[in-house]
């Protein structure tokens, strides 16, 4: 391309940013500015590509991956805090959704089940995520809401003993802290289950899995908390006996971004 075929496309460029505004819109000023940062973003992106730029350096977030026209779902490369940040990295990008989704897997999002471990938190299940802790929290920073979802079903095996009972069998990790007080779903002020908030637990317990009967039951939720996301690891206990068993799902981090 010419020298003089380059400086057309950024007159180009800036003629529209700075005439592409609808002055009888009435907008906050700061919808004004997000929409000439969207403007400036997607206009470098055109002039990347116009000066035989890589199309996939990497963006801050799924949404500018979107913006500039990658609409199918997929791994891209994302920059959320840019270059005096982490480095770039590939994040699953679930483009079927406004805003999109990055999603952050581990290693042991399969049901999995416990059984032939009974002390307190005596089976360990530890996660290790395809990001870095880093590059994990740097993402979160830039993202709107994140959560993630853990499922615990639990034949005849008990996560606490009693609404004032002392121990724990069952609990979760979370920045390296062991998380007792509550389970996924749950509330940190109230403590319990996500079924303890509406008063809807099985025999007036915590959680539904309290009742430590031979019925399947399940204690099931999301975290939303940014600050113990993502979970580590579980611990496990009361599943010593044969008629003792809990299945355990966890699924990938998952950010609005």
């Amino acid at each position: 391309m010419t020298g003089i075929s380059v400086f057309m496309v950024i007159g180009v460029a800036t003629f529209t940013l700075l005439h592409g505004c609808d002055d009888t819109t009435a907008v906050s000023v700061e919808d004004d500015v997000k929409t000439l940062k969207d403007k400036v973003a997607a206009l470098e992106f055109q002039v990347r590509q116009l000066l035989g730029g890589n199309l996939m350096q990497a963006r801050r977030s799924c949404s500018d991956w979107f913006r500039d026209g990658f609409v199918t779902s997929g791994n891209y490369l994302i920059d959320p805090d840019g270059l005096r940040g982490v480095s770039d990295f590939l994040v699953w990008c679930d483009m079927t959704l406004v805003p999109p989704i990055a999603v952050i897997h581990h290693d042991k999002e399969n049901r999995t089940l416990v059984t032939g471990f009974e002390g307190y938190g005596a089976y360990s299940h530890d996660v290790s995520y395809a990001s870095s802790s880093q590059h994990i929290r740097a993402l979160m920073a830039r993202s709107g809401p994140c959560h993630q979802q853990l499922k615990y079903e639990c034949h005849g095996s008990v996560i606490r003993p009693s609404v004032n009972g002392s121990g724990t069998y069952s609990y979760w990790i979370a920045n390296g802290q062991e998380v007792t007080s509550y389970w996924p779903g749950g509330n940190a002020q109230l403590g319990g289950c996500a079924c303890y908030q509406t008063k809807s637990c099985a025999g007036g317990k915590k959680c539904n899995c309290d009742m430590n009967d031979a019925v399947w039951r399940e204690d099931s939720g999301p975290v939303t908390d940014k600050d113990v996301l993502p979970i580590t690891g579980l611990r496990i206990g009361d599943t010593g006996d044969a008629s003792e068993k809990v299945y355990i799902t966890l699924g990938p981090l998952m950010c609005e971004n």
